[in-house]
């Protein structure tokens, strides 16, 4: 059972959600588990990391270029 200071911590916390939404800042209150949220944040990191990589080949490119012109 909630004593009464958890029930009054679980007051405040439910009007500052409600303040929030009343503002219109955006709140993600999915929980950890939802698959849905899952997926965009991995689909987010993947493109983050495929852009990293992307950017890694394209040095690697540039200096092995430059390696091949000062070895001829």
């Amino acid at each position: 059972m909630m004593s009464e200071a958890d029930i009054i911590e679980y007051n405040k916390l439910t009007e500052q959600l409600e303040l929030l939404k009343k503002k219109g800042t955006p709140i993600d209150d999915r929980g950890p588990n939802d698959l849905t949220k899952q997926i965009e944040i991995l689909e987010f990191r993947n493109e983050k990391l495929h852009n990293y990589n992307q950017k890694l080949i394209e040095e690697l490119r540039s200096l092995r270029s430059k390696l091949y012109i000062k070895e001829n």
